[in-house]
């Protein structure tokens, strides 16, 4: 009997221990259109936002324009029929598919990247440009 109880607890901590791939893939970002930011000379500054998140830091230029550096991850398309489809096989395996879902799900999310974008005085788009991949987690 403690045997089984002790099997029993053990399976109960491996399974809530792995996380939630369905949560994970909900909750990924949308796909950032790097190259399309790259050669998108003129849009506006929400644009950008809209694609990259709030800047981690910006400097003013002399010309009053302004360069900002964004830090966000590649992010992937398709995240909320993975998160469905993780559920449905979460369920039906009584959880044991999160042990290869949920690395899966931190893999899908793509490179943490690090790119700087150069505004005009009228907050457009002057040059975007990925530096760096960001630090690894």
């Amino acid at each position: 009997m403690k045997v089984l109880r002790f099997l029993f607890t053990l399976f109960l901590i491996l399974l809530f221990a792995q996380g939630c791939s369905a949560k994970i893939a909900f909750e990924h970002p949308s796909k950032v259109d790097i190259e399309g930011l790259e050669n998108s000379k003129g849009v506006d500054r929400a644009y950008v936002l809209s694609q990259c998140g709030a800047p981690i830091s910006w400097d003013k230029n002399k010309d009053g324009g302004r360069t900002e550096t964004y830090m966000f991850y590649e992010g992937s398309s398709g995240a909320g029929q993975r998160g469905v489809f993780h559920l449905i096989v979460s369920a039906a395996t009584l959880g044991a598919w999160e042990i290869i879902a949920w690395p899966s799900e931190l893999w899908a999310r793509g490179d943490q990247l690090i790119a700087n974008a150069v505004f005009d005085a009228d907050d457009k788009l002057v040059s975007f440009q990925v530096i760096d991949l960001g630090p690894k987690e």
